[in-house]
């Protein structure tokens, strides 16, 4: 990983964990045991290292579907592993959002473009999954595209609640996997229910 790389990594993890406004880019260097003046030859500003690190994550996520998508059997099969993938990744910290909008136009202008382009290509996938037989036919596709993608904002503001009795993976994959059986057909959700007994078994070992 060359030192870019190592940035913005360290940077993310800094953002997501506690928020952009509290992260200096002192701690940053220092975390990385390198001077300031390293991170500003290779970044404009603080909001150009968070560009980077956004569009770098979106670039993994998307790959890492497409490399689903030219291994699984089906949409729904891609789906699910999809839903696993966000097991290993931190959820973004409700700080860091608030920080995007409030301080970080560039970044927020950013993240409302990569919803853009995910609704396009939710509405191919759907599409595809209806030609497979694993997806329901009778559905409003844009409806199904935007409420798919929307529900990330959904489970945000899910995070802001206090004293709450699960975490946040189980709201996340509670939501999703219920989205994802209520508009498969019966061949999907077969697909859907030998998952999650796979899935109980593995964690109930």
């Amino acid at each position: 990983m060359d030192l870019k790389d190592r940035i913005i990594n360290q940077a993310g993890d800094l953002f997501v964990k506690h928020g952009i406004k509290r992260i200096s880019m002192d701690e940053i260097a220092s975390k990385l045991g390198i001077s300031k003046r390293t991170i500003y030859q290779n970044f404009e500003d603080k909001e150009d290292l968070l560009l980077q690190y956004i569009r770098q994550k979106d670039l993994m996520q998307s790959e890492y579907v497409k490399d689903l998508s030219k291994n699984e059997q089906t949409v729904v099969h891609v789906f699910l592993r999809t839903i696993e993938m966000h097991k290993e990744f931190d959820f973004f910290n409700v700080r860091f959002l608030d920080d995007v909008k409030k301080y970080y136009p560039k970044a927020m202008q950013e993240l409302v473009e990569q919803q853009n382009r995910r609704i396009i290509y939710i509405r191919q996938f759907l599409e595809e999954g209806m030609a497979q037989g694993v997806i329901r036919k009778d559905l409003n596709i844009e409806v199904v595209s935007f409420l798919l993608q929307d529900s990330n904002r959904t489970f945000i503001d899910a995070t802001r609640l206090l004293n709450k009795t699960f975490t946040n993976w189980e709201l996340f994959f509670t939501s999703m996997i219920n989205f994802i059986r209520g508009i498969s057909t019966a061949n999907g959700i077969e697909i859907v229910d030998l998952f999650l007994t796979k899935y109980y078994s593995d964690i109930n070992v």
